[in-house]
């Protein structure tokens, strides 16, 4: 539509965050510039490093998942040393698409997923563009806007904050960031090192090279390992650089064998978010909305579940699909998952950095005794995992207790699309699809009783038969997908005939048993939140 064209958006912060919602708008033919104060993408290290198998899904939908995907380091195996010896081994599922974990540095991401936006006609990249100045009125928001030595007023009908933790439009608004900074310091260096260990997660209790303390070692392409210490509060980086501490510090570590190093620096962490996810015309996404601790790589792969959360729901507003209160769900929602990954993530900072000294004994009597008495190894939190959050409660979520995975991320499963492999996660991402998991006769019967099909909304259908199995034309509309796992899909239907709704971010809205589901008009209007829906009946 043309209002999509006319509608002016600015994305302030040109990391991840930022890039990627630019590069979902577009996906959905919506324009938006992205602005930010570096002269150039700018190379910081790691960074965050590790990206989420479900998170990198969000990339492929913009068209650089197997890019990343390739040149990372897969692994699904965490190790937890208690004095430096292996205590706790950590398995995650082997799974279809992209897996478990995958690191990489943030800065080869940004690079993606810069060259995609710089080939995009509905993108556009604004370097050395700081914003110093923001006021907004009931249709609009003005920007000031410093370019080199000239400041400039731009007038947009939507601002998304993703410009970081230091927000200066958090600052500007004066929404409150509640949550406090960690008294701890922490190092992380990047070095490039032939290391003697697998290429997977080791995290150390209380190790002879840090007392007392912790280190996670995380590899990344190109035989760069992060290695990130918890300091004591004595600790002089800079002094020993110059005193040769650093290389003891390091070689402590590797052994004496040779490296190079690629960045460090030291940082402490937060425990933060904003009240508000919107005030009105304005957004916030990414560590401008939230910031966690390192603890279970939360930051960047929440950071890329906001964008693509606000992503769709900006498209329906602009394109006339849904109302304004449609924008109001991306608080609801992601507001909630902020939340759990704060709550997540204290209890890892109660356990690791103990803030009373009765916790502190309890810690260390846990990893005392859980050496020899395993059991006792459930209690060491060495830091719960990132994984999408589930949107149980919703007002857009169509939940039920019957179905555990309403809510939550869809899951994968490998299917065939006109006899060849794919996978059902490639049919999600560009509208609403609805998935029947039925007998073809029953599909053909509930479509016949559609008496509306929608004009605004984008959805796609999906029938999924057993492979082998004839299934007769039901509906011209219909994509026909086939599988070998049937295990998987009678755990996912409970083996009844079922209709799944799943929303462009991959989130399943709902499950319905075919026999008694509402029609499609309605199920649609309750989960894409468009209460104001027009319908076209059907020509006969």
């Amino acid at each position: 539509m043309n209002s999509s064209n006319k509608t002016k958006i600015a994305i302030i912060g040109a990391g991840p965050v930022g890039l990627i919602l630019s590069a979902r708008l577009a996906s959905f033919g919506i324009t938006s510039i992205v602005m930010d104060k570096a002269p150039y993408l700018l190379r910081k290290g790691s960074k965050a490093c590790l990206i989420h198998g479900d998170a990198l899904e969000v990339l492929d939908k913009v068209g650089c998942g197997e890019q990343i995907a390739k040149e990372g380091i897969h692994w699904r195996i965490a190790h937890t040393y208690i004095r430096n010896v292996e205590r706790i081994t950590q398995e995650y599922p082997e799974r279809p698409g992209y897996g478990e974990f995958v690191n990489i540095s943030q800065y080869r991401i940004e690079q993606e997923l810069v060259k995609l936006l710089e080939a995009n006609p509905l993108c556009e990249l604004r370097w050395s563009s700081e914003v110093v100045g923001y006021s907004q009125q009931q249709d609009k928001v003005k920007l000031e806007v410093r370019h080199c030595t000239e400041t400039e007023t731009l007038e947009f009908d939507y601002v998304i904050a993703c410009d970081g933790v230091r927000s200066t439009l958090r600052d500007l608004t004066e929404v409150n960031f509640t949550g406090y900074t960690h008294q701890d310091r922490f190092l992380v260096t990047d070095i490039k090192a032939n290391i003697a260990l697998t290429k997977e997660r080791h995290f150390h209790f209380d190790p002879q090279f840090n007392p007392g303390r912790q280190l996670v070692m995380h590899p990344q392409p190109d035989n760069i390992w992060r290695i990130d210490w918890q300091l004591p509060p004595d600790a002089d980086i800079e002094a020993e650089k110059k005193n040769g501490q650093l290389d003891k510090r390091i070689k402590s570590v590797i052994g004496d064998i040779p490296y190079q190093i690629d960045w460090i620096s030291t940082y402490r962490f937060n425990q933060r978010v904003v009240e508000k996810f919107r005030l009105n015309r304005l957004f916030f996404a990414g560590d401008a909305a939230h910031s966690f601790p390192p603890y279970g790589s939360r930051g960047m792969n929440s950071g890329i579940q906001d964008a693509d959360n606000l992503a769709w729901k900006l498209a329906l507003v602009i394109r006339g699909s849904a109302g304004d209160e449609l924008l109001d769900t991306y608080h609801e929602e992601r507001f909630l998952a902020a939340k759990e990954n704060l709550r997540l993530t204290e209890a890892t900072i109660q356990f690791m950095v103990p803030p009373t000294p009765l916790k502190q004994i309890w810690r260390d009597t846990v990893l005392r005794i859980s050496e020899v008495w395993k059991p006792l190894r459930k209690q060491v939190n060495h830091g719960k995992m990132t994984e999408p959050f589930t949107y149980e409660s919703s007002s857009l979520i169509d939940y039920n207790h019957r179905t555990p995975y309403v809510g939550a991320f869809s899951p994968d499963v490998v299917v065939y699309i006109d006899g060849e492999k794919s996978r059902l996660r490639k049919l999600f991402g560009k509208g609403f699809v609805c998935l029947f998991c039925a007998d073809p006769n029953k599909v053909k019967q509930y479509l016949n009783k559609q008496s509306h099909t929608y004009n605004g909304l984008d959805f796609s259908l999906v029938a999924a038969v057993p492979k082998g199995y004839f299934s007769p034309k039901v509906d011209e509309r219909l994509i026909s997908v086939t599988y070998d796992d049937i295990l998987f899909f009678e755990t996912l239907t409970e083996k009844q005939d079922s209709l799944f709704v799943i929303r462009p971010d991959g989130h399943l809205a709902g499950h319905y048993l075919l026999d008694n589901a509402p029609s499609l008009s309605l199920i649609l209007e309750k989960v894409s939140g468009t209460d104001s829906l027009t319908f076209q009946r059907e020509a006969s």
